[in-house]
């Protein structure tokens, strides 16, 4: 059924491996114009060769504000509109109650959660030119049951969760849908 995404733009985090590598060939193969970002630049690069014309990599950090907004600017700068956002950035944050360092609470929080609510907030004027749009948020299984030694990431998909159904309640009446995925264990 290729071609239901004909016409549309999205941005995905996280778009060099896994699960966002995995989305940005889907969304091409039917008919989306994809800006994929991660860190990994030889990665980033070498997918948006293999999608051709239709994709473009952005290196970003999403735990940076310039690096968040750069990405959406991109976006509206290649192709024009933003109609998808996909935030799909992340990664293991492991940890126990007793054995967390200040810092690693801080980059969990950031990469899990602050560069969520970021995207959402770059996205949503662009978005609103568009005449609405989707934005998907990337949780986790662990959001809903604790995992021992994994207690921030269990702690910030759950908040990923609820900030996203806070947004598509704020965010409903412009026509901005916002959803969540909770995957459970994912060979990347």
């Amino acid at each position: 059924m290729a071609g239901r995404l004909s016409g549309k733009v999205a941005v995905i985090t996280g778009g060099t491996s896994g699960i966002g590598a995995a989305t940005a060939e889907l969304f091409v193969a039917e008919g989306a114009e994809v800006l994929l970002t991660g860190r990994s630049r030889d990665k980033g690069k070498a997918l948006a060769k293999k999608l051709g014309d239709a994709a473009v990599y952005h290196e970003a950090d999403v735990t940076q504000e310039a690096d968040v907004k750069a990405t959406v600017d991109r976006a509206l700068e290649r192709f024009g509109k933003l109609d998808v956002l996909f935030n799909n950035a992340g990664g293991p944050t492991p940890g126990d109650v007793t054995g967390m360092t200040p810092e690693q609470i801080r980059y969990g929080v950031d990469l899990l959660l602050t560069s969520v609510a970021l995207g959402i907030r770059y996205a949503i004027e662009p978005m609103k030119a568009a005449g609405g749009g989707s934005i998907i948020n990337n949780s986790s299984i662990a959001g809903l049951r604790y995992r021992q030694g994994n207690v921030l990431y269990s702690v910030l998909k759950a908040a990923v969760s609820h900030y996203t159904r806070m947004a598509g309640i704020e965010l409903g009446p412009h026509s901005i849908r916002v959803n969540t995925i909770s995957p459970g264990a994912i060979a990347t």
